[in-house]
């Protein structure tokens, strides 16, 4: 199998963002045939997961930029992704970030790797605004966005169902 090699690595007190390889497929699958993915229209079948693994890999090579994966720092596993994307470049910039592991849940995992997500993209994309959509009983993704600066303009999301619209002014984020 060929790895990504020569993207950014991120690194913070526990954690590194680093970008997705083969070896991150099986805990991906594991999340994503569960009903932890209701938020973000899941769970689905184990083809489309697959697939859904493959952009995650594919949209690095096709817009340079994409989403990490969150790596526990002592033990090497990953247990989520967080990170921007843009499929269509008519389309706005936004943002996503998943645990993988419910066992790594109410830690501040998520908070800590989108922190330095969100300073990454300012300084080394540039980016100064971006949107995410985020499901409407989805607290855990609410306070996610309200600590990197989101609001909520109450615009219904395009594509994920029960869910509206958040913005982010970046500008300011990182020193």
């Amino acid at each position: 199998m060929i790895a990504l090699t020569g993207g950014p690595v991120l690194e913070t007190e526990r954690l590194i963002l680093r970008l997705p390889q083969a070896g991150d497929l099986e805990p991906y699958l594991a999340f994503g045939l569960t009903d932890r993915t209701r938020y973000v229209g899941g769970p689905r079948a184990r083809d489309i997961n697959i697939e859904k693994f493959c952009g995650l890999i594919g949209h690095w090579a096709l817009r340079g930029f994409g989403r990490f994966v969150i790596t526990d720092r002592v033990t090497g596993r990953g247990i989520g992704h967080c990170g921007p994307f843009q499929f269509d470049l008519d389309d706005e910039r936004e943002l996503s970030w998943t645990l993988w592991d419910a066992n790594a849940e109410g830690r501040g995992l998520t908070s800590e790797a989108v922190l330095a997500m969100r300073d990454w993209m300012v300084t080394d994309l540039g980016w100064r605004e971006a949107v995410t959509s985020i499901h409407r009983d989805n607290g855990a993704s609410k306070a996610i966005a309200r600590k990197i600066g989101g609001r909520d303009t109450g615009t219904p999301a395009p594509v994920l169902a029960d869910a509206t619209v958040w913005r982010f002014d970046l500008t300011g984020a990182a020193a």
